[in-house]
């Protein structure tokens, strides 16, 4: 993630899903929920920028399924050789 300057960004969010966040990972702070969703943002969009595709499995590697967010649809993939 990029730290030149700070942007604050203020929108709304349905508070029982927000706390539902917090609460999964460990009562975290909101602005920790939200830093860490662009966190996952910016390393799904790199991923497909670098023509990978972004899958889940259940532990034994089976049950696979891919990510489909509309927003990465939109990323096209840099030519081979000219980022690594």
């Amino acid at each position: 993630m990029r730290t030149s300057q700070q942007t604050e960004v203020r929108f709304s969010v349905d508070t029982e899903y927000l706390n539902t966040l917090k609460e999964r990972l460990g009562g975290v702070k909101s602005s920790d929920v939200v830093r860490a969703a662009l966190a996952l943002l910016d390393w799904a969009s790199e991923e497909v920028e670098h023509g990978r595709v972004i899958l889940s499995t259940d532990q034994e590697g089976k049950n696979i399924h891919r990510l489909v967010m509309s927003e990465l649809n939109q990323i096209r993939p840099l030519l081979a050789g000219v980022r690594d």
